[in-house]
């Protein structure tokens, strides 16, 4: 990995913020509102791989703005219990700082150039290299490109706790329960997006903002609404 001093970017607004973070950063806002690109009629059923249950999920691919993530590995197929997926994030794009309580993020270049900030040190990231970003530690990343997208592989450790929020979504848009790719109902987009909350660890303005979702998943809560289903 080699790194390199990049040209200072300027904070995003902490709603800016929250918003890129609800994921796994990025991706934990795709969990939310990705859209399946393909049709959930022809949804594979899960397979097994010993006593394991692997993912529905792998194979597929979610779209958000621009945004494309391609399951590769099930996290309950991994050795280290990592969800892996391909990822590429157009030009320009951005997901702002945030700090994860246990999950950690391996970042791989395939093509184009990543910019990274991990513990307020940045590195601009090429093929074939690789960066960590670790539980509590404040980390963001961006495509340095105007012009071209950047792909790379991603590894989420543990992994299971997205994947599972990556199922509740697709059971969702099977069961005909979004418009599009946001839930109808907004008490369940509430308890999804409390979920993902728990992952983080969130600064007092951001804890502010999150009250009006924190007060809507508890009523969700008490009607039955969950972020994951059997």
């Amino acid at each position: 990995m080699i790194p390199a001093r990049l040209p200072h970017r300027t904070e995003r607004p902490e709603l800016f913020k929250i918003l890129g973070i609800a994921g796994a950063a990025a991706f934990a806002g795709a969990v939310i509102v990705s859209r399946l690109r393909s049709s959930p009629r022809n949804t594979p059923e899960m397979r097994r791989t010993g006593k394991e249950i692997s993912s529905p999920l792998v194979g597929h691919e979610f779209n958000l703005l621009g945004h494309r993530f391609h399951i590769l590995e099930s996290a309950r197929d991994t050795d280290d219990g990592s969800l892996r997926f391909d990822y590429s994030a157009p030009p320009g794009a951005h997901v702002s700082e945030h700090v994860h309580r246990e999950q950690e993020e391996r970042f791989e270049i395939l093509s184009g150039m990543l910019g990274l900030r991990v513990g307020g040190r940045e590195l601009l990231l090429g093929p074939g290299q690789s960066a960590v970003g670790p539980p509590m530690i404040p980390h963001e990343w961006w495509n340095s490109s105007d012009e071209e997208e950047v792909r790379f592989l991603v590894g989420i450790r543990p992994g299971l706790d997205a994947e599972t929020i990556l199922e509740t979504v697709l059971g969702l848009i099977r069961d005909g329960k979004t418009i599009g790719p946001i839930p109808r109902n907004p008490l369940q987009l509430a308890v999804l997006a409390q979920e993902i909350g728990s992952w983080l660890v969130l600064s007092p303005a951001e804890k502010v903002l999150l009250v009006p979702v924190t007060a809507l998943a508890f009523v969700g809560g008490l009607l039955g609404y969950s972020a994951r289903y059997p």
